[in-house]
């Protein structure tokens, strides 16, 4: 990779710090997919596919639009990744059976909490223009009411409930993310 960061430097003139952003930009992309390729194979051989996609375009979807808890290290994250995959595919929807009329007003207040909260990031970034808040805070509200309405249009599906599941952890872990957040503020001020 390094040959190659010379090479793209040296034709177009990037300084270093462009090329660690670039560095780092592909280092993630290929950790994102990576991961998601392993992912795919192991629901694939467990026959849990396209629960695996119903969980996955919501979590992505909701994840790039308000954030979250993230981990440092590849590993870790991969295993916190599969966990989550994990819990929304195969225990949530087992151990926990929901009525179909409590799944709207839980989706309600997961819309409204991600809206309230998101986005968000453990991590120290400068804030966002307003706007660009306001449209990712619209754009997860409207994740949620989607899947609320696939859920309405098609009651019996195993698939949607994996994407109800993946709703309610989602705001769940970011809530945490919240506490955590505030936590670190306050001991930074203390």
């Amino acid at each position: 990779m390094n040959y190659i960061m010379n090479k793209v430097q040296a034709e177009y003139g990037y300084t270093d710090y462009q090329i660690k952003l670039i560095k780092f930009a592909l280092t993630g992309i290929f950790y994102d997919v990576s991961k998601l390729l392993i992912f795919m194979v192991y629901f694939f051989a467990t026959e849990k596919i396209l629960e695996f996609f119903f969980a996955a375009i919501p979590m992505l979807l909701l994840r790039t639009k308000t954030g979250g808890l993230h981990c440092k290290k590849y590993w870790s994250c991969f295993l916190v990744s599969f966990a989550y995959f994990y819990i929304v595919i195969n225990v949530l929807p087992v151990i926990i059976n929901v009525h179909p009329w409590a799944i709207y007003p839980v989706l309600l207040i997961c819309a409204i909490v991600d809206y309230l909260i998101g986005p968000i990031s453990l991590k120290d970034r400068p804030v966002p223009e307003k706007s660009i808040l306001h449209k990712a805070k619209i754009q997860s509200f409207q994740v949620v009411f989607f899947v609320a309405v696939l859920i309405f249009i098609f009651q019996d599906s195993r698939y949607l409930i994996v994407s109800f599941w993946t709703v309610v952890l989602h705001t769940i872990q970011l809530s945490i993310t919240k506490i955590l957040k505030e936590v670190k503020r306050n001991e930074k001020l203390a």
